[in-house]
């Protein structure tokens, strides 16, 4: 358990520096182990995957792709190599005359399109300027008079973000050996918790909670604290232990849950998301909303995306498919990797990730910041089978590299 914030990295944190780190020099060694101290990784053996690189959308070239071409391949955000789809595509071209109009009617279209998706009613629907002002809005309405925030470490880091400003007490329980959330660990600390923050999959290490655990966990914890699970990465997942929360928002407990349509629906450029909750919940979180906050083409373009299942499923296979693809590649090298069910895979380095960020940088490649305590691990964000070719051959180029 940490309580000590002065060593966690921020997102705002790594901009900066990331941005003045591509000219650093000096890489360590990159002998990585098989596992983690007390605990294992992935280390077993993978089939063989072939595939194609998925075709563009209709309406898409020049823009899918063009890292490949030798640019700077992007794999540090978690975005969706595809992009929106291009039913959203064309709804966002159709939208352009109307962008001097607020989005009043098109905000109550998508609670209509939400409460029909997850048949709730549409009072316990809040949509925002994507998940991470929902985020930051349940930060304040919920810990502004003071309290604490329960998250595990490493996860994402926005809820501590957010929470700072008021002095909120944080404790970081350590994910477990599998780089999962330690339930029974946070369950501890939830006694005098007024928020307990739950990513899942958990964003960097991309593994689950057992559905059946933490719905369990919701029902004994909030009924005396605010349990926020943040289900961005959810339809990229196909483990059948997994479950959503959404079902659990109807019972008698403080509970929340954010989507986002910047993940699968390849809109994080736009900003949308939206939180489920109790009514009274949302209202109390809706008082710290910006009014309007999200787009006339960032909703149409949701609507849009929302029917075309064709695309998503589309994007979990391609995804499914890399994402077996690099984690074979990296346990074929002897670098073990966590058990992802996001679009992203982190691997231990073996060596401090902070010298291996900007020497990636250098060739052209962006891989995710650190996030401690997990200083010799790489989050490596999903893109097209030939950009994870590329990325492999920069890694295989940096490790000669590195062993000269």
């Amino acid at each position: 358990m940490s309580t000590c914030p002065d060593r966690i990295w921020r997102r705002r944190d790594f901009l900066r520096w990331a941005g003045t780190a591509g000219a650093a020099a000096g890489v360590a060694g990159a002998a990585a182990a098989a596992t983690l101290p007390g605990g294992r990784l992935l280390t077993g053996t993978f089939p063989v995957v072939a595939f194609a690189d998925p075709a563009p959308p209709p309406g898409a070239a020049g823009v899918i792709g063009v890292a490949e071409a030798g640019g700077i391949l992007r794999l540090d955000a978690n975005e969706n190599p595809l992009g929106p789809s291009p039913a959203a595509r064309r709804a966002i071209q159709e939208a352009i005359p109307d962008g001097n109009r607020y989005p009043i009617a098109e905000r109550e279209q998508l609670i209509d399109a939400l409460t029909a998706l997850h048949g709730c009613d549409r009072r316990r629907i809040l949509p925002g300027c994507g998940s991470t002002e929902l985020l930051r809005a349940c930060m304040a309405a919920l810990l502004m008079g003071g309290g604490r925030l329960v998250t595990a470490e490493p996860a994402y880091e926005d809820p501590f973000d957010y929470s700072r400003p008021f002095g909120v007490k944080v404790t970081r329980v350590p994910v477990d050996a599998e780089g999962a959330h330690d339930l029974a660990a946070m369950e501890r600390e939830a006694r005098e918790a007024g928020v307990i923050y739950i990513c899942n999959p958990n964003n960097p290490t991309g593994t689950i909670v057992d559905g059946k655990a933490l719905a369990d966990f919701v029902r004994r914890v909030g009924r005396r604290a605010t349990v926020i699970v943040d289900e961005a990465y959810h339809d990229y997942v196909a483990d059948p232990r997994h479950a959503s929360m959404i079902p659990l928002i109807d019972e008698d407990v403080r509970l929340i849950v954010t989507r986002t349509f910047s993940k699968i629906h390849g809109l994080a450029g736009l900003r949308l998301g939206y939180a489920l909750g109790g009514a009274r919940l949302m209202e109390q979180v809706g008082e710290h909303m910006t009014f309007a906050g999200a787009s006339v083409l960032a909703v149409r373009a949701a609507l849009a995306s929302l029917q075309d299942r064709a695309f998503t499923d589309q994007c979990r296979k391609e995804n499914a498919a890399v994402r077996e693809r690099l984690s074979a590649a990296l346990v074929a090298r002897g670098f073990p990797v966590f058990v992802s069910s996001a679009n992203f895979v982190m691997f231990r380095l073996g060596t401090d990730v902070r010298a291996f960020i900007p020497a990636m940088a250098q060739r052209g490649v962006r891989v995710g910041r650190p996030f401690p305590p997990l200083s010799e691990h790489c989050r490596v964000s999903l893109g097209t089978a030939a950009q994870i070719d590329r990325f492999l051959s920069e890694f295989d180029s940096w490790r000669q590299a590195a062993a000269a």
